[in-house]
């Protein structure tokens, strides 16, 4: 239901990515927000895009954009919730640094979370 209201939406987003190599994405992904911008912020559903060299979320709406190179990914955990907020399932949570050089995390509901994180941590194990 959600996938056909935004369907133009995610076809803007997936459009951004059409000459990389996606190795995963989910166009329907649920973020729960980026730590340093504090709870308040917003979360929303949009579409969560892994290549070699970065993951990329875009909200459908409010056009809101994160993108973490894959370089600066700590690590990445499955918690059941994320700045005091939770759906009960376990979630893709990256830990990485910011663009200040501060640790931070972003987490995101995904289907497939054991192949995004057997993907994801490939990728990190790789620039070690």
């Amino acid at each position: 239901m959600l996938k056909k209201l935004f369907k133009k939406r995610i076809h803007e987003i997936l459009e951004k990515y059409n000459d990389k190599n996606a190795l995963i994405i989910d166009e329907i992904s649920n973020f729960f927000g980026q730590e340093s911008l504090g709870v308040l912020k917003v979360r929303g559903n949009g579409v969560l895009i892994l290549t070699e060299e970065e993951l990329f979320f875009e909200m459908w709406k409010p056009k809101k954009e994160l993108l973490i190179p894959i370089k600066t990914i700590i690590e990445i955990t499955n918690s059941k919730s994320h700045m005091h907020r939770s759906v009960f399932r376990p979630l893709l949570k990256v830990i990485f640094k910011n663009e200040n050089n501060e640790v931070d995390s972003a987490a995101w509901y995904v289907r497939n979370l054991d192949h995004w994180n057997e993907i994801l941590n490939k990728l990190i194990n790789k620039n070690i």
